[in-house]
This record gives C-alpha cells, sequence and structure tokens, in this order.
C-alpha cells in the first residue's frame, strides 16, 4: 500500500459518521411544518414573502435532520449541491445546529469539531450562529459547546440562542432575555433577536421598526442589527426596503447597516449572492458587494490575533464607523 491510498483510507475514516440509533432519531427530528407560518402564528407576510421565509426555514430543518441520520460528510456535500443559493447557508446552519445537539449523546465520536473544520470557514457566521441554537435548549452544555468555538466568532453562538429564542417564543422574547447574559453576550443575544424579528415580521421593515420602537432603548442599536442581516442575508428585499429600513432606523442606521455589511460578506464568501441583494447593498452602502466584503474582511484581519476573544465586537464597530464616514462623502 502506497502513501497515496493510506491517506485517502485515513480521510475515509474522518469523513465517517455514526448515525443515531433509530428511536432517538425519531424523539429529535424536526417536522418541516414547524417552520410554517400558519404553525407559527408569525405575522401575516405577503405570500411571496411567506414562502421565502418558510423555505429558508425548511432548508435549515434539512441540514438538522441530516445530522441525525448522515453516515458521511459526503452526504452533507452531496444534500448542499442540491441546494439553492438563497438555501445552502441555512442548510448549513442547521448542520451546525444538529451537530452540536448530536454530540450531547454519550459514547460518540464528536461530530461539531470536525463540522466546523469542514464548513467554518466558508460558513463562519451561518456555522457558529447554529451551533447557538442547540445552546439555548441544552444550556447544560454551553460551557463544552463554546469552548470548540473560534474565539473570534463564539459571540455568535450568543446570536444564534437570542434568533431560536425569538423565532420560537416571540412573545416571551419580546418581553425581555430570559436569561442573565452580561457583556458582549447580552448584546449578541439581541442581535440574533433582530434576526428573529425579520421573520416574525413577515419580512416587512415597517412591522420589524414597530416591534423595534416598543423595546427598551438600549436594546435597539443590537436589534437593527439583526434585522439588517437578516434583511440581506435572507431578504426578500431589494435597495427599496434596504433605504427604509435605513430611514426607519433613524440614529441606529449604522447599526443595521452593519448588519448588512456582514450579511453581503457571508454572501461574497459562499458565492451565493442574488440580484436583488445585490442592488439593496449598493443602494445601501454606496458601493458594491465585492468592494464592501473586501472591506470587512480587511477590517477583520487588522485585528490583532492578541485579541482574538474581543475582536468581533471591535470588528462590528470598525464597519459602523465605515458606513458613518461614507455617508459623509
Amino acid at each position: 500500500m502506497d502513501r497515496v491510498d493510506r491517506i485517502k483510507i485515513v480521510e475515509n475514516i474522518a469523513d465517517q459518521l455514526k448515525p443515531l440509533p433509530a428511536v432517538v432519531r425519531k424523539f429529535l427530528a424536526l417536522n418541516p411544518s414547524r417552520v410554517e407560518f400558519r404553525v407559527r402564528g408569525f405575522a401575516l407576510a405577503e405570500k411571496s414573502h411567506e414562502e421565502r421565509l418558510e423555505a429558508i426555514g425548511k432548508a435549515f430543518l434539512r441540514g438538522y435532520n441530516l445530522t441525525l441520520a448522515a453516515r458521511s460528510f459526503g452526504e452533507f456535500d452531496q444534500a448542499l449541491a442540491q441546494e439553492s443559493d438563497l438555501l445552502r447557508g441555512f442548510f448549513i446552519e442547521g448542520g451546525a445546529m444538529g451537530s452540536a445537539l448530536v454530540d450531547s449523546v454519550p459514547f460518540r465520536k464528536p461530530m461539531l469539531p470536525r463540522y466546523i473544520a469542514r464548513f467554518g470557514t466558508q460558513y463562519p457566521i451561518l456555522v457558529h450562529a447554529g451551533v447557538g441554537l442547540t445552546i439555548s435548549k441544552l444550556a447544560w452544555r454551553e460551557k463544552g459547546i463554546l469552548s470548540e468555538l473560534d474565539p473570534f466568532y463564539r459571540w455568535l453562538a450568543y446570536d444564534g440562542r437570542g434568533y431560536h429564542n425569538m423565532y420560537f417564543e416571540p412573545e416571551k422574547t419580546l418581553a425581555g432575555p430570559r436569561h442573565k447574559l452580561q457583556g458582549y453576550a447580552a448584546r449578541a443575544y439581541d442581535q440574533g433577536a433582530g434576526r428573529g424579528i425579520w421573520f416574525i415580521s413577515g419580512a416587512s421593515v415597517d412591522k420589524a421598526a414597530d416591534t423595534i420602537a416598543a423595546m427598551a432603548s438600549e436594546r435597539r442599536p443590537d436589534l437593527w442589527a439583526g434585522v439588517g442581516l437578516a434583511l440581506c442575508y435572507a431578504g426578500p428585499a431589494g435597495a427599496k426596503e434596504f433605504l427604509k429600513a435605513k430611514m426607519l432606523a433613524g440614529g441606529y442606521a449604522a447599526n443595521m447597516a452593519t448588519g448588512v455589511a456582514l450579511a453581503c460578506n457571508a454572501r461574497i464568501k459562499d458565492q451565493s449572492l442574488l440580484p436583488e441583494t445585490r442592488e439593496g447593498i449598493t443602494a445601501l452602502w454606496g458601493v458594491t458587494p465585492e468592494v464592501l466584503a473586501g472591506r470587512v474582511e480587511a477590517a477583520r484581519l487588522s485585528i490583532s490575533s492578541s485579541d482574538l476573544d474581543g475582536g468581533y465586537a471591535v470588528w462590528r464597530e470598525m464597519i459602523a464607523r465605515d458606513f458613518i464616514e461614507q455617508q459623509s462623502l
């Protein structure tokens, strides 16, 4: 056996996964109907908006459910290839949630570190936010899960937690976070809650703005940031909606634009930018998505390696300042 054959064997072993027992899969699997508006009771939306947001939720659940039954990561690659540009990232996000959940089952080789290694570079925001949805249900695993995450992006786990709570328990979450998070973790939580507001508002900028206006003022910057990210990455939204969000955000416009910039960078990174999104980004920022993504990446890379733990917050502040400066040109 030559060296190439040995490498292939090692790679095949690393690619293998162990499906959960059938009875456990049946218990943990999530029915696609859980994300339908009639089930969730979300705000009535235009039919096309409703279909778009439901399709996103179902792609998320396809990724999640696959983690319960997959025998190899090759199955994820095959399934991912079948997803549209719009949905691939959400499929990956669901898989991240499932990977963290599967690892809570004892006597198994950990899946999450390998999932992050495989998809975390191309989908860093989606992977780390997806993990947070598991933390919202398995609080006892929080420390263990966080230890597996990239120190720069780990704050997105709290973002995912906020999104989960807003999406699945909107009434409780609108009244305030059901946790005792402090510092930047609480801010990241609200950024995720803002993403959730976009969904429960039926992708309506007006309804999202009304929801945020009814919440505590100190939470609004991060809630608007979350709306901006969801408006750009999930949509549906074009130039008209992007500019309306800027107007309604008012003093929080830079926060909203920061969310848009992060989503733009994610879409460029995973090669899934949509024409409607391109128009919206250009209208809001005054530059092409490619230029904006380049600036966002340059800002991230400028952060010192010694400040990775707090670098995520610094990164977002740099993007917000960039937007303010851009508006003054």
